[in-house]
């Protein structure tokens, strides 16, 4: 197994008696790169950790060609079925105590075109999710606004804009440690602690600050009504944790999330006897509602159990959960996801203490293959959970080096009421299957039509014969009654799931391309009425190739319009988009057409605007008779109409119009003058738009009598 040394841990100043050798190989930072999987070399084996000469983040693999009988699916615009688990459901839910009503499931899919984005950064993919380039954190959990983000390749949570990556001695020589002038050091904060003995002092206010410092750069917040798809079958995110939060209306679909590495977990001296504890799931939703997880792959990545080492004798965890649904979200659906090489897989519920989680924390899994998981494949407080056609499937009899492997799956904890049906266990031979159902201060479960090895079993009976306390099997709520499924006989799980769950299985991308769209064209109207305004139209053609299925228009390097458009590569595409109200000067353009696959930009386009504000207008007088009674006429002949009139009498106003333009033909108006004593007058009048104002040359009048 190769290992490298975390930058940090100085091992001539660790005790023997510590046991840190081998945790120098496992603390060595964030993750590199993703489990392997289609775009990783043939020679890794699932679970294995890269030879040494592998590329730090492996490389898109090929793009998939879907058969004639899977056409591409847009999964950007798709919605969760009718009937689909809990998160189909429809009516009042209080994440926290508070109302909120809740309808099925569609993520992104009512996005406007403008908040459709397709991503292969850290940084495209944290801005898509706050709605703007450079948006906090706030901006993405509070955004309630529709988004499609399209994922592609690889994504580390680790690199910088510029290429390079975080490391976690990065992060540690940010923080000094109070009273000794020195960076922080995990290495100096293992040493310093032990089996029995809690953290505390400047070491662990050091130990919080550097966490502080990977939230910032690993953690991101998921908000309201948005989709967030991989596409093909190599899209993964590795080390990030991505936390849907006080959100609701969200779907997470065919990506890979990888090793949400932790590089300070706390010891906690008094959790079972001392554990490592770490911060980050791969995704976790915290107090949302109406989230479907599907067809996700969730795993440690390069930091496996079995690359960890042991720490005060017990494991080094430097990972939290896969998929955690805690304090008080509601309504999930989590489906067709592969779960492998975990511990702590899968929480619904994080405190027996917070009793403000009754009535909800309701989620269903179906059609999940979970792989040599430890625990919690769900583990769930006060929720009423659906778990129905899940294969269960072992095959190392060990996680960590230690020997700690598999404890249960179902996990019946304070309040929880788990309906489990027709569902697969694979396991090993020396595997007590009456271990499948455990008991966490819960009292009911119904857990029937299970097989373990092929053959039918009584889960319920099994534990209940050696139990202290059994489960009822009286549950308090029936899954028919909450939306309509059919679950599959238990006989035909392994085969289903095998074949459908995990990212990279969807036929995904779009109908309309199999690659990313080639380059659009721009041209403009301007000038083509003799006149060169404000109001023109800029059309964006692709003559033939590779179409897409948004055009977005950028001028001046602002996004300002953005269109669906429609088409079947590699046929003819055009979209036009009417420009008005712009001011004399030049105004660059390009406009960015994308679909599912990726983006292409148009070469820059100026267009010169030199006749926004009206045209000049001419002034003329009636007063023939040079009496105190006349009319003034400002006459525009041709060009740029305006929408208001004023006109002034030595300096002063004296009437004003509301016009309505014509451009660019003839625009007149008048206003009536009486009762001026004898003497000269100078007028003038000014004609606006919303590009300008034009003054007219001054007009004398001299009235005799």
């Amino acid at each position: 197994m190769r290992t490298t040394a975390h930058p940090s841990l100085r091992i001539g100043q660790v005790t023997a008696a510590v046991g840190l050798a081998a945790v120098l190989g496992l603390a060595a930072g964030p993750p590199a790169s993703a489990q392997p999987g289609p775009g990783r070399p043939a020679s890794v084996a699932p679970g294995a950790v890269a030879p040494a000469d592998a590329p730090r983040v492996a490389a898109p693999g090929p793009r998939p060609s879907p058969s004639p009988a899977e056409p591409a699916r847009d999964l950007g615009r798709e919605v969760l079925p009718a009937g689909d688990g809990w998160a189909s459901w429809s009516g009042t839910t209080r994440p926290d105590g508070v109302a909120r009503t809740a309808a099925p499931t569609t993520g992104g899919a009512a996005a406007a075109a403008a908040d459709v984005y397709v991503v292969d950064t850290w940084q495209e993919l944290r801005d898509a999710l706050a709605g703007r380039p450079g948006g906090t954190q706030t901006d993405a959990r509070r955004s309630t606004v529709p988004r499609i983000v399209y994922v592609r390749g690889t994504i580390d949570a680790w690199q910088r804009p510029d290429g390079s990556r975080v490391t976690c001695a990065d992060l540690e020589r940010q923080v000094t440690v109070e009273g000794t002038g020195a960076p922080f050091a995990m290495s100096d904060y293992v040493a310093a602690f032990g089996p029995g003995v809690d953290p505390s002092g400047p070491l662990e206010t050091a130990r919080v600050a550097a966490a502080a410092l990977q939230v910032a750069q690993t953690l991101q917040h998921v908000g309201s009504n948005v989709t967030i798809v991989g596409v093909g079958d190599d899209a993964r995110l590795v080390g990030a944790s991505l936390r849907v939060r006080d959100a609701s209306n969200v779907i997470v679909r065919n990506l890979t999330l990888s090793d949400a590495y932790d590089c300070f977990p706390q010891w906690d001296a008094n959790d079972s006897g001392g554990s490592w504890n770490s911060a980050y799931d791969n995704l976790s939703v915290w107090t949302s509602t109406s989230v479907w997880v599907d067809h996700l792959t969730l795993d440690d990545g390069e930091h496996p159990p079995s690359a960890l080492d042991t720490v005060y004798g017990r494991p080094f965890e430097v990972h939290d959960g896969l998929v955690d649904i805690t304090h008080g979200s509601d309504l999930v659906t989590v489906s067709h996801n592969v779960l492998r090489e975990h511990d702590k897989t899968s929480l619904v519920g994080s405190s027996d203490s917070r009793t403000q989680d009754r009535g909800q924390h309701r989620v269903t899994y179906h059609h999940n293959h979970w792989i040599d998981i430890g625990q919690r494949a769900p583990r769930v407080r006060y929720g009423d959970v659906h778990v129905y056609n899940e294969l269960y499937e072992q095959t190392k009899p060990a996680l960590y080096p230690d020997g700690t492997g598999f404890q249960y799956y179902l996990g019946a904890g304070r309040e929880s009421s788990i309906v489990a049906e027709q569902n697969a266990f694979e396991l090993l031979p020396a595997t007590d299957p009456a271990k499948i159902l455990a008991g966490w201060g819960g009292t009911q479960a119904r857990v029937t039509g299970s097989l373990v090895n092929g053959e039918p079993f009584d889960v319920q009976a099994a534990y209940g014969a050696t139990a202290a306390t059994p489960l009822s099997s009286d549950v308090r709520w029936d899954p028919a009654a909450a939306y309509a499924y059919t679950a599959q006989p238990a006989a035909e799980v392994a085969a289903t799931v095998r074949a459908q769950a995990g990212a990279g299985v969807l036929p995904s991308g779009t109908p309309v391309s199999d690659r990313a769209p080639d380059r659009f064209r721009l041209a403009h109207d301007n000038g083509r009425d003799g006149l060169h305004d404000g109001e023109y139209t800029l059309t964006a053609t692709l003559w033939w190739g590779s179409n897409g299925t948004v055009a977005k228009l950028y001028e001046d390097g602002v996004l300002v319009d953005a269109a669906w458009l429609q088409g079947t590569s590699p046929g003819r595409q055009q979209v036009t988009f009417d420009v008005t109200g712009r001011t004399d000067g030049d105004h660059v353009y390009v406009v960015e057409v994308l679909n599912p696959w990726g983006s292409s930009t148009s070469a820059p386009l100026t267009v010169r605007v030199r006749d926004a504000a009206p045209a000049k207008a001419v002034l003329r007088h009636d007063d023939r008779d040079g009496d105190g009674t006349f009319t003034v006429t400002a006459s525009l002949w041709w060009g740029t109409n305006a929408d208001t009139y004023v006109l002034y009498r030595d300096g002063v106003e004296v009437d004003r119009q509301a016009l309505t333009p014509a451009t660019p033909h003839a625009q007149h108006v008048s206003s009536a003058v009486t009762g001026l004593p004898p003497g000269s007058y100078v007028f003038t009048a000014e004609l606006s738009n919303a590009a300008g104002t034009t003054a007219t040359a001054p007009l004398t009048v001299t009235v005799r009598r």
